[in-house]
Parts: C-alpha cells; sequence; structure tokens
C-alpha cells in the first residue's frame, strides 16, 4: 500500500497517524512469510518507507529537488542517483514539511478493499 500526502501550507508543518486495523499484514521471517492479522501485531515493530520531496532551500521557483534531504542530480552520463527511502515506525506519525510531497509505503500490507 502506498499512501500520498501532500502539503500546500508554506508555513505549517503536518504530522499525520496511519491506522491498520482488522487488516492482513505479510511478516517476513528467515525462511517463510506468514500473514498476520493487525490486530495481533500491537507490540510488534513494523516499518514503513517514506519518500519526502521538498524544493532545495524551500524555494518553489528552484530548479532542485530533495528527496528526503539529499538533492537529485542525473550525472554526467545520465543515470538517476538511488532513490533511497527513509524507514519510520509503523505506528510513528508520518511528517509533512511545509511545501512538499510525501510518498509512504507500507510493503505486506493486504487492504480488502484494494484486492
Amino acid at each position: 500500500m502506498t499512501i500520498l500526502l501532500i502539503n500546500l501550507d508554506g508555513i505549517t508543518k503536518t504530522e499525520v497517524g496511519v491506522t491498520i486495523e482488522n487488516e492482513t499484514i505479510a511478516v517476513a521471517s528467515k525462511r517463510q512469510i506468514k500473514q498476520t492479522h493487525s490486530s495481533k501485531l500491537r507490540n510488534k515493530e513494523f516499518t514503513r518507507e517514506e519518500y519526502h520531496l521538498t524544493a532545495k532551500n524551500g524555494n518553489l521557483n528552484s530548479h532542485a529537488v530533495l528527496l528526503n534531504g539529499k538533492e537529485l542530480i542525473v550525472n554526467s552520463t545520465g543515470i538517476i542517483p538511488s532513490l533511497d527511502p527513509v524507514e519510520a515506525n509503523l505506528r510513528d506519525p508520518i511528517t509533512v514539511a511545509p511545501y512538499s510531497i510525501v510518498f509512504v509505503h507500507i510493503p505486506g500490507i493486504h487492504i480488502q478493499a484494494c484486492t
């Protein structure tokens, strides 16, 4: 599941909480993947992947875009940099900075409405 968050406010950061109840999460162990009901996961640690896009120096007219605080620059041969996420605890709120776009990927979750 991927969530898109957009903050069009230029001053205020926003914190968004994600609650997953009554859904199934595929939990990877060393040798197998187990299907676990989310109500049984309350005391366990699970992570999500976050991709925060912002303008360099907060300037919306900038030609530079930052991914998780690092400038995205194509090298001289046209190779784009690695698009690495920031990992966060699934239960922690997602902070959405002013004038930013955030993609949040929650791997392994199976939402009935999406199947």
